[in-house]
């Protein structure tokens, strides 16, 4: 039986969702991560994820990235800094 998924672009969440097929296919665990390329552990937490988020937990996720350094004002200078040149700021020239 597959399970129905929606259409994604992400590998790792095909993948996550093909291990979701297998398990209903009756694959034990560790011949599932030794199918996909994945340790036993990484299985057994989208599993879990599954039985405690449903299918949900397969789905991909943003990741925000680290936080910014340079408040908005500091990036709209960015510009004006770039404007000037190498050696105006001390360096040997623009090249």
């Amino acid at each position: 039986m597959a399970i129905i998924h929606p259409c994604s672009q992400d590998w790792k969440e095909i993948r996550r969702w093909r291990a979701l097929d297998l398990k209903h296919e009756g694959w034990q665990q560790k011949d599932i991560a030794e199918a996909l390329g994945v340790t036993l552990g990484a299985v057994s937490q989208w599993m879990s994820g599954v039985q405690e988020q449903g299918c949900d937990a397969l789905r991909a996720r943003p990741h925000p990235g680290a936080t910014p350094r340079l408040s908005e004002t500091q990036k709209r200078l960015i510009p004006d800094f770039l404007s000037h040149g190498a050696e105006a700021y001390g360096f040997r020239g623009e090249a």
